[in-house]
């Protein structure tokens, strides 16, 4: 396991800080692809005058094109840039709000032939946002070497803050990959599996574009407890599917009754409607509702 992350005395008193103010804790550990295929393009369907070939590059089918070639008004961006936009914007959230800063630490794995320690936990309001930022690296997916040290950083955490006698919240990991493992991540998947079932992880496994294997995040999910239309929900393509389940995020760290380990009362997710029937490599615009409007509809806001 590599570590990146920058390691000052400042940091050091920060982190200290986030140990003994007394503050019960909801960590967040972001584990992002930032494999070579991250850094394609998603153009809105139609939105190509043409296709100057095709190949096979990190793990999936590509369409090569220039950039003159895109018709003026559709929809299109590199996927590593959207998804640093977005998560720069939910982090700068975190951080302006007064009641979740004190309480949200976030840290942030990447991974691609490996994965490394890109930012260690802080709580937000110190936060350093434009440090959070990822670049893709080699045309590699080390999934299960991602988990294995997100979960790692989440348990290394945690016990700290037990130590310092401090209260925690369910902890929650953002996994996000964009195409197939290079590696054999079965065993790592079982673990998320196991720690949802027994209430003591929250998941949002995201399938970043319209490749993605989003049968294979489902096994994150222990049988029965699969999120409501999860192959659509949890696919971002369109620019609005980052902004969405993002907010989701935010909004379930403030709905703090629902996460709070010392009241055992954590819920993974409404019990769900298998959605096997859905064709997981469908091509074309995403149909994600907000989730905003949705959790508002259902009461669970």
């Amino acid at each position: 396991m590599a570590n990146d992350a920058y390691y000052s005395s400042e940091h050091f008193r920060q982190q200290r800080r986030l140990l003994i103010d007394g503050d019960p804790r909801a960590l967040i550990c972001f584990c992002v692809d930032v494999s070579q295929s991250m850094d394609e393009w998603w153009i809105e369907e139609g939105g190509l005058t043409r296709n100057t070939g095709s190949g096979f590059s990190d793990g999936h089918s590509v369409n090569y094109f220039n950039l003159k070639d895109i018709r003026p008004g559709y929809a299109h961006y590199k996927k590593m840039d959207q998804l640093n936009n977005t998560l720069s914007s939910l982090l700068q959230q975190l951080k302006d709000d007064r009641e979740l800063s004190r309480k949200v630490a976030v840290s942030i794995i990447t991974y691609s032939k490996f994965a490394r320690v890109k930012y260690d936990f802080l709580d937000c309001v110190e936060l350093d946002v434009d440090s959070c930022k990822c670049k893709t690296e080699k045309a590699e997916t080390a999934m299960g070497d991602g988990i294995r040290t997100s979960l790692a950083q989440l348990d290394e955490m945690q016990e700290e803050l037990r130590d310092a006698d401090n209260d925690s919240y369910t902890p929650i990991l953002v996994f996000m990959t964009d195409g197939m493992p290079t590696d054999d991540p079965r065993n790592e998947f079982s673990v998320v599996r196991e720690r949802v079932q027994n209430n003591t992880l929250y998941v949002f496994p995201l399938g970043i574009g319209e490749g993605a294997d989003m049968a294979r995040l489902r096994d994150m999910f222990p049988p029965g407890q699969v999120p409501d239309r999860f192959s659509k929900r949890y696919r971002m393509v369109m620019p609005q599917d980052y902004a969405d389940i993002f907010q989701e995020i935010k909004d379930h760290v403030r709905k703090r009754e629902r996460v709070m380990v010392s009241e055992g009362n954590t819920v993974q997710s409404v019990p769900a409607i298998d959605d096997i029937g859905v064709n997981n490599n469908q091509m074309g615009q995403s149909v994600l509702p907000s989730f905003f409007d949705e959790l508002l509809k259902d009461g669970l806001m």
